[in-house]
């Protein structure tokens, strides 16, 4: 009998110890996201942060200029009457406050006599609070602003891909738990630009040196990607409220808005003239200085000096001829010239990223005049463009006539680290606009016009290796912007650079120089 008394107990034992192991197993690996979250939700949460995705260039720079700054949480209940007393004298906080469980601090003055107090007393507690947005930030009419502009409302659904995290808590009673402060670890989700952070910083540099109100746009000459986009006036994100009523508009992206480009736009007129087989660079023209088209008179800029006189069409684009380019205007007409424009995308978006952009303004046909020639075929009067536009046109004339997309997003990783977008899966060549031998014969007037004409001072110092355009856009009163677009070296293309100045003057005086002055900190950097 008590050899089955004890064969009982010790299968009793048995059991119990399996039902103890089970409930184990339960609480702590089945039940234990479910408890976890029932205990911390007995804690106050003063902030549950979402750790949004980053933006970066080509090579995993943060262009964001994440920071930290110092914040300050004080629970008034853990205070002893004199700490109560010393705080509300110095201003950190007021009688009312008191009564909160807790109060956040900011500001850094206040936060400066907040730590005499750390050490000494329970329920003040200091930490490092992270900012999206630093004061170094790049880019910044690209980038945009979370989830309202730019890339950041562009990809805002994969960027807001909320990563939890629980930065802080608080017990019953308002002490802060140090123990429970989570550093966020490092993200490399997120969008990757093509944007390469050292040109960048370069362009933004010399903008802030030497234009107003403009932009500027660094494209790669063989592959479209986008290496520099920069506006001025510029804006940080950090401070956004600051610009929201500048009469200056510093939160537009110049890059991205539509305006009239002047004599760039000749590279359209040269282009369907010489497609369209009705001239060739070696005929000869002549310029008196002015040109009547209807009852219009149109001026050269040769006219104070009686006109260019006798001119070939290749000379006529190097020193950017009025008369040579109306009369070819005239001889192509204004639907050819229409078409010619759409077939380089001008009147269209570039890009599929940026919702800021404009689509320009390409006049229909049916809506022109006679006397609306002289105007169309010098880049005046109903047509804009934007400078990205001006950027892809060049890039079209280098890479032979065919079209090549502009890009600027490189690679797309999800929260979970997953590559869901690769830019060397896309194909960015398109269809072709012009004949290899007409884009040859536009890139040795463009040539010409850097080593003798109107964009000689694109080229750098002893070297004249630049080819481009100038422009100078009348607005009518009295102002001009100015405009520039080339490519550099001219034998081998590597970069296209767009250029545009708003209400900036000259584009041979002011607009050609500043190419020179990228072109010569970009070599500085790739050792060209």
């Amino acid at each position: 009998m008590e050899k089955g008394r004890f064969y009982f107990l010790h299968r009793m034992f048995l059991v119990c110890i399996i039902i103890l192991v089970a409930r184990l197993f339960l609480i702590q690996i089945l039940e234990r996201p479910y408890l976890y979250e029932k205990a911390i939700s007995q804690w106050t949460r003063p902030e549950e942060k979402a750790v949004r995705g980053g933006i970066y260039s080509r090579n995993n720079f943060l262009l964001l200029d994440t920071t930290r700054k110092k914040v300050a949480y004080i629970s008034p209940g853990w205070l002893n009457e004199d700490k109560k007393n010393i705080l509300i004298k110095k201003g950190i906080i007021e009688e009312k406050d008191l009564k909160e469980p807790y109060i956040k601090i900011t500001e850094a003055s206040k936060i400066k006599t907040i730590e005499e107090f750390e050490r000494v007393s329970p329920g003040i507690l200091i930490y490092n609070e992270i900012e999206r947005y630093g004061e170094n930030a790049l880019a910044t009419h690209l980038v945009g602003l979370d989830g309202k502009s730019g890339i950041e409302k562009a990809y805002d659904k994969i960027l807001g891909q909320s990563k939890k995290n629980e930065e802080i808590f608080f017990d019953g009673i308002g002490q802060p738990i140090k123990g429970t402060i989570k550093e966020s670890n490092k993200t490399s989700w997120g969008v990757y630009l093509t944007i390469d952070e050292n040109i960048q910083k370069k362009v933004e540099e010399i903008l802030d040196k030497e234009v107003n109100k403009g932009a500027v746009v660094v494209l790669d000459a063989k592959t479209g990607e986008i290496l520099a986009m920069a506006s001025r006036p510029n804006f940080k994100q950090k401070f956004v409220e600051n610009y929201l009523n500048d009469p200056d508009s510093p939160l537009l992206n110049r890059a991205l808005m539509p305006y009239i480009p002047g004599s760039i736009f000749k590279l359209v007129v040269l282009s369907a003239a010489l497609e369209e087989n009705i001239t060739d660079l070696d005929e000869v023209f002549d310029c008196p200085g002015y040109i009547k088209v209807g009852g219009n008179i149109f001026k050269c800029a040769s006219y104070k000096n009686g006109g260019h006189g006798k001119i070939t069409l290749k000379d006529a684009l190097a020193h950017s001829c009025n008369v040579v380019f109306i009369e070819l205007g005239l001889r192509l007409g204004k639907e050819k010239i229409v078409e010619y424009a759409k077939k380089f995308g001008l009147g269209e978006k570039v890009l599929e990223d940026i919702p800021e952009e404009k689509a320009g303004f390409i006049p229909d046909p049916k809506n022109l005049y006679y006397q609306d020639l002289g105007n169309i075929s010098i880049g005046q009067g109903k047509i804009q463009i934007t400078p990205i536009q001006a950027a892809k046109m060049m890039l079209t004339i280098v890479n032979e006539g065919r079209e090549i997309k502009p890009h600027v997003v490189k690679k797309i990783i999800n929260k979970d680290e997953q590559i869901i977008f690769d830019d060397s899966n896309v194909n960015y060549v398109g269809k072709r606009v012009i004949s290899q031998e007409t884009a040859n014969k536009i890139k040795e007037a463009l040539k010409a016009a850097c080593l003798y004409g109107s964009a000689v001072k694109a080229n750098l110092p002893d070297e004249k290796k630049s080819a481009g355009k100038t422009g100078t856009a009348e607005l009518g009163d009295g102002t001009t912007h100015a405009w520039f677009v080339g490519y550099y070296p001219y034998d081998d293309p590597k970069y296209i650079v767009s250029i545009f100045l708003e209400k900036g003057g000259s584009g041979p005086s002011n607009a050609a120089p500043l190419f020179a002055k990228i072109i010569q900190e970009i070599k500085g950097l790739q050792n060209l």
